[in-house]
């Protein structure tokens, strides 16, 4: 069941799956993956230091080798951009029930158990928040591979990375193997200011953008809408946020949040 966005009624069972403990608290346990760090910082997040993103390197570049092949432009209409949203909120369903059912049961994680510090798949010390982040995009990055493949073969990319030059206002695309060599070479830096949407649609060039989809996994209250994230001070986006710059480097017009129970939002 789809819940609509502002209902204030719920459905017992989605109160089941998704109830939280307490009051609303300070943002930090709404962060919904490590990885969703490093597209506000990109040259100091973990990846830098050898994370893998919440897609393994092998499936990112699947799903954009296509793209370096030639062939024909691809439109997207709204029949088919229909379908792929459907799909991607399913995948966030899907997500949000492997990850959360089999730690939790049938309630959400409460604040508290959000904050609390624990051991990522590196090892590091991140919060049960981003754990649980990490693992439902993992899951719907996966199945959105799965249902892309089949909605809109070569006219996908998953995690892609862009740089966008706020004085010229040009937007460059950095195949998976360009990331690696900046990365192995240790010049963070040339990854300052770079946008890594979840899933990108395109005309079979990645560089040529149709339409720009962010997965969002809130920790304990999925039934408040997602919002976008503002780029914190001294960041090279300062004042902006995340759909801003979507719309600014894209060229597209409404960039869509996939939430859990919730669906689309923009």
């Amino acid at each position: 069941m789809r819940l609509s966005r502002g209902w204030v009624w719920l459905p017992a069972f989605t109160v089941l799956l998704q109830a939280c403990g307490g009051a609303r608290r300070p943002s930090q346990y709404e962060f919904d993956s490590a990885t969703a760090g490093c597209r506000t910082n990109p040259a100091s997040c973990a990846q830098a230091a050898g994370e893998e993103a919440v897609l393994p390197r092998a499936v990112r570049t699947f799903a954009t080798a296509g793209s370096s092949v030639v062939a024909a432009v691809k439109i997207l209409d709204a029949a088919l951009k229909q379908q792929v949203t459907e799909a991607l909120e399913e995948c966030a369903d899907k997500a949000r029930a492997e990850v959360i059912l089999p730690n939790f049961g049938t309630r959400s994680p409460t604040p508290r158990e959000c904050d609390e510090q624990v051991r990522g798949a590196q090892g590091r010390t991140i919060t049960r928040a981003m754990k649980l982040g990490n693992e439902m995009h993992r899951v719907a990055l996966q199945c959105a591979e799965e249902k892309l493949n089949q909605l809109r073969p070569r006219g996908f990319s998953l995690e892609p990375t862009y740089l966008y030059n706020l004085d010229s206002a040009k937007t460059t695309w950095l195949s998976p193997a360009e990331v690696a060599r900046i990365r192995q070479r240790g010049s963070l830096g040339e990854l300052k200011g770079s946008l890594v949407p979840d899933v990108v649609l395109h005309t079979g060039d990645p560089a040529q953008v149709q339409a720009v989809y962010d997965f969002k996994f809130p920790c304990a209250d999925v039934t408040r809408p997602a919002e976008w994230r503002d780029y914190p001070s001294g960041h090279s986006y300062s004042g902006s946020n995340q759909g801003a710059m979507y719309r600014k480097a894209f060229k597209v017009d409404r960039p869509v949040m996939i939430q859990p129970w919730l669906g689309a939002g923009f």
